[in-house]
């Protein structure tokens, strides 16, 4: 598996997760484009402070990548697209 292979699977297995999230507890999305735009933000500034663990984790432990993906890559992505779909779903519920 190309580096390219796997990181289409992560995308791929956390955008599932995400909407598998989004079926599973339809109350926890937010009602407010205010509300969805906060998640969003939070979403943004989570993928930061993930790609910094990934970097230090990687860099501190090689041997132990693997942890270090499902620990803090994995988590991130799936709150970066549920929180799209959130706001996906705010904005087709305002043109309502």
């Amino acid at each position: 598996m190309t580096a390219g292979q796997f990181l289409f699977a992560l995308a791929l297995g956390t955008a599932a997760l995400a909407l598998w999230s989004y079926v599973r507890w339809p109350g926890a999305a937010p009602a407010t484009m205010k509300g969805a735009a906060l998640r969003i933000l939070i979403g943004l500034l989570l993928l930061q402070i993930g790609a910094s663990a990934l970097n230090a984790g990687i860099e501190a432990a090689p041997s132990l990548a693997v942890l270090v993906v499902l620990g803090a890559v994995v988590p991130v992505l799936t709150y970066a697209f549920l929180a799209s779909i959130w706001f996906m779903k705010v904005c087709a519920d305002q043109m309502r």
